[in-house]
């Protein structure tokens, strides 16, 4: 288990940047070969190079667990096309979310047992994301948010949340994710976690801001050990 601190483009926001399941990791380009070669074992997965409508902010763009790959309707044919080619091995439901909002990394918080979605999203969306990601996902924003993956990281052992959530949200967070959930903070005090951390099962990466308590803070929720 691996808790890495590396900025990307000299920004502590990697969950800005790249999503990851526990079998791919999908990065922007731009990213110096040694620090891919970092990200691939800090995480334990494959590593792979892809744009969406050809830009680098790859986590607020795309949502993933280890059922399935949901992506933002700003994507190319292109992209789609090589997206669909790097995850052809690894049986991974992949499917394109046409709305308006549509900062799919931002619209769900979820692992393989259950997830929340924004609630504005259709009920087509909804139910079309869960035949991707293969689980229950339910329509609630958490902490007066609808930017739920910024809210929280989850992997398949457990949560780090916003730090100001309710302990009735946080009671509803663990019975989703069938996961506990703790409050903390990364880059010396940032609350929206989910920006600043990417997370599997395996490993995480945080931005070199973050302090040791939060450090000890994720490796401690996340289950690193």
């Amino acid at each position: 288990m691996v808790l890495l601190q590396k900025d990307l483009f000299n920004s502590p926001y990697s969950g800005v940047f790249c999503a990851s399941n526990d079998l791919l990791t999908l990065i922007p380009p731009g990213i110096p070969k040694d620090d891919m070669e970092a990200i691939s074992e800090a995480l334990g997965t494959n590593v792979e190079v892809i744009t969406i409508g050809g830009s680098s902010v790859l986590g607020t763009l795309i949502a993933m667990n280890n059922k399935g790959i949901l992506v933002s309707n700003l994507i190319t044919s292109l992209e789609l096309d090589k997206l669909e080619k790097v995850t052809s091995d690894l049986e991974l439901n992949v499917g394109v979310l046409s709305e308006r909002s549509n900062a799919i990394g931002n619209n769900f918080l979820l692992n393989d047992a259950g997830g929340f979605c924004n609630e504005r999203l259709s009920k087509t969306s909804k139910v079309e994301a869960e035949r991707i990601f293969e689980i229950e996902i339910k329509s609630q924003s958490l902490n007066g948010m609808d930017t739920l993956g910024m809210i929280g990281c989850v992997n398949s052992k457990g949560g780090l949340c916003h730090p100001e959530i309710s302990d009735i949200e946080k009671e509803i967070m663990e019975k989703v994710l069938e996961v506990p959930v703790m409050e903390g903070t990364v880059n010396f005090g940032m609350p929206l976690v989910g920006a600043g951390i990417i997370s599997t099962s395996k490993g995480a990466i945080c931005g070199r801001q973050s302090t040791g308590v939060e450090l000890g803070r994720v490796e401690e929720a996340l289950k690193l050990f």
